[in-house]
Parts: structure tokens; sequence; C-alpha cells
């Protein structure tokens, strides 16, 4: 089982709610959140530590693992040890974190918005190009791949120092290395996408919304 928690927010926080929320957080993530020069960026930061310490108590973890804890990849990927893997995005008003006891994940979440579609031509191959454009909602269709892309390059931990276009995608898998892995789609709000991979295929994700007041 993979567990994603998601917060909505399109609001600044309160103060007393943001310094409870940064109090949670390890003297060196606070100085890191705090270097955002506009709030929105330092919100979202915020928030996405606090789902990951919200998601690793309601599992029961949070004793075995603090964010004091944390080590970076290469590409500055976070992560704790080969026990359990988490992932973080946002985008718009949302900010989403998995977890998972069993298998590598990813997770991306984009808001859907006006785009010059012409201008990524050189991230997706013909065949793609091709769905996107011959799609009944063309904007949709390029944000679907997209994140779906997004999500397995931040499963595999590399970010954006693969290009997308050298990623193939069929029936929502993507063969990597020899390697098989998953996409599964979220349903969250139409006016966004939102996958999960996984070096598994998956048979179950539990969606929990998560409040801060």
């Amino acid at each position: 089982m993979t567990y994603v928690y998601y917060n909505v927010t399109s609001e600044r926080l309160g103060t007393d709610t943001f310094n409870k929320l940064l109090q949670q957080l390890p003297p060196f993530i606070q100085g890191q959140i705090l270097k955002y020069r506009n709030w929105q960026d330092r919100q979202r930061s915020l928030i996405g530590k606090a789902l990951l310490i919200e998601g690793l108590k309601s599992l029961g973890l949070n004793t075995s693992y603090s964010l004091s804890n944390l080590k970076f990849t290469q590409f500055k990927r976070p992560y704790f040890d080969d026990h359990i893997d988490f992932n973080i995005s946002h985008s718009g008003a949302y900010t989403i974190c998995a977890i998972s006891k069993t298998n590598k994940i990813g997770i991306d979440v984009e808001e859907i918005r006006e785009i010059p579609i012409a201008g990524f031509e050189d991230q997706f191959s013909e065949r793609e190009l091709d769905e996107i454009l011959q799609a009944e909602n063309s904007l949709r269709a390029f944000y679907v791949l997209w994140t779906q892309k997004e999500a397995f390059l931040k499963g595999i931990g590399t970010g954006l120092h693969i290009p997308l276009n050298k990623i193939s995608i069929s029936n929502k898998k993507i063969l990597w290395q020899d390697k098989t892995w998953y996409l599964h789609e979220l349903q969250l709000d139409h006016r966004y996408t939102a996958y999960l991979s996984a070096d598994i295929s998956l048979q179950g994700i539990s969606l929990n919304e998560v409040y801060f007041h």
C-alpha cells in the first residue's frame, strides 16, 4: 500500500499556524524554507514537510524517522533509508506527499494553465506530440504526459537531469534500465493532473486530505 497525503490551501496561512508548523522542523530545514523570497514558495515548502511529518505519524513511523536524519542523493533527492520512500510535489493550491514502505515512488501534481504547447515540442516524441495535438483537450493531454514523466523522474531520483523526450510511456508503464515503472493517476481536481509512479504495480493507494489550521 502507498499512502498519499495532500493539502489544498490557496490563501496565506496565519502567522500562528505557519510558525507552529515551522517549529516542527529541524533548524536546517527551517532555514531552507525561510530563504524563499515569496510567501507562496515558503508556504508550499513548509506544507510539504508538514505533510511528511503527518504521514509518518499516521503510519506509526515517527518514532523511527525524523526529518533531522534526512539524507540527500547526488541530485538532492531527500530520503531516509531503503526501508521507506517518500516524495513531495506542489502546484497551485495543492501540496502532496506520498509515502511507501514497500517500493520506490515518485509523485507529481500540476495545475492546468494555458501555455504555448509548441514551445515544449522537443520534450516529446513524434508519437506523443500527435497524441497531444489530436486529443479532444490538447492542454490536458499535454499535462497528463508531462506529469507522468515528472513523476517517473522523481521516482528514479534524477529530476529533469534526464530530458523528458528520453522517456517513452506505453499503457501507463515505463521501461527503464530493464525495470518497469507503473503510473497511477490520482483523482484530485479537474483543474489539475496528478500521477504517482512506482516500481511495482500497486494494488491500492490510500488518499488522505490533511488540514492545517
